[in-house]
């Protein structure tokens, strides 16, 4: 099955933005801007990115650091233009704090979910006033949700470059990292008993991270790209599909072929 989605994948997957730079301080801004943002339809979150990104110029990271990016785009859905520029401002202000944002998460408390919840509090505080745009940007673990895109961000830079993911940071291990949940997650992992909760909220997602560190305890969410793209492109279909689903490897294990 891993085979069959490959890495065509990237071209749907907003890892790709963060490929494009050369430095490391470069991918790691980029990474975090393009996982936040990942959410909603593919085309717009992806056209979006592309004007964000065109504002930041051939090192985000320096452009952040200066402040006051300039022709900031917006809105994106939840987000106003004024919510994205004091994001973007925010995030400048902690780089040029702290140097990197491996030097402001490492610096926080043992457990990665406390340094994540520290990483995210910071920034909601500079960013100034919190608004529905910002704090949906910027979830807190403590609210119970799954956080998807901060799992999906950490995912990017702790688990070591595969071609996918981007290995930048050694201040966490991959048997650290939770399964970011999203509807094909949710969908497939429930198919495939990995949970036996409906609601793709922060338990669900320590549930599945869980049953897949029985396969693969030093790196449970090596599984996250392949499950994910097996319901994005179609590959695991939301109700039987002869020619699909009896092809399927995994068809022992699923509920849905056994209805």
């Amino acid at each position: 099955m891993a085979a069959r989605i490959g890495r065509d994948a990237l071209a749907a997957d907003p890892v790709r933005f963060a490929r494009r730079y050369e430095h490391k301080a470069d991918r790691e801004a980029v990474a975090l801007i393009s996982a936040l943002f990942a959410y909603g339809n593919v085309k717009s979150m992806g056209a979006f990115l592309e004007r964000l990104l065109a504002c930041l110029g051939p090192s985000p990271h320096r452009s952040l650091r200066r402040g006051g990016v300039k022709r900031v785009p917006g809105p994106y859905r939840f987000q106003t233009r004024r919510d994205v520029a004091r994001f973007l401002d925010g995030l400048g202000a902690l780089l040029a704090e702290t140097g990197s944002l491996e030097s402001a998460f490492e610096g926080g408390a043992r457990d990665i979910e406390d340094r994540l919840e520290s990483l995210a509090r910071r920034l909601r505080q500079l960013a100034g006033r919190l608004t529905p745009g910002l704090a949906h940007l910027l979830p807190l673990p403590s609210s119970g949700s799954a956080c998807k895109r901060w799992w999906m961000f950490l995912r990017w830079v702790v688990r070591p470059d595969d071609g996918v993911d981007l290995g930048l940071w050694t201040c966490a291990e991959p048997g650290e990292l939770r399964i970011p949940v999203d509807t094909h997650i949710a969908r497939i992992a429930y198919a495939l008993r990995l949970s036996e909760r409906r609601t793709p909220d922060r338990l669900f997602s320590m549930e599945v991270t869980r049953a897949l560190a029985e396969i693969c305890p030093e790196d449970p969410t090596r599984y996250d790209f392949t499950l994910a793209h097996m319901g994005i492109l179609k590959a695991c279909p939301r109700h039987q599909v002869a020619s699909i689903c009896e092809a399927c490897s995994l068809r022992p294990h699923c509920r849905l072929a056994k209805k």
